[in-house]
């Protein structure tokens, strides 16, 4: 039997990894670029927040959002 922290840890990086290269395609980015800014806004959040629940998604939206603005100036 796989102990519950083990499979919420699987499931996490699966969520991850949908979520970046989701970014990946919809920004027509590179999926290590995407990574990249994926695990440093991860990092920024773990580092301020206390309540850690969201930081996946809030990480998620500020990738968009650096992409999307990189790809204005451009």
């Amino acid at each position: 039997m796989v102990p519950d922290a083990a499979l919420s840890s699987r499931n996490s990086l699966q969520s991850e990894d949908s979520v970046i290269a989701s970014l990946a395609r919809a920004t027509h980015t590179s999926h290590e670029v995407v990574k990249n800014l994926y695990d440093e806004e991860v990092a920024k959040l773990h580092a301020h927040s206390t309540v850690k629940n969201f930081i996946g998604v809030i990480a998620g939206r500020r990738v968009k959002q650096r992409l999307t603005r990189r790809a204005a100036v451009v």
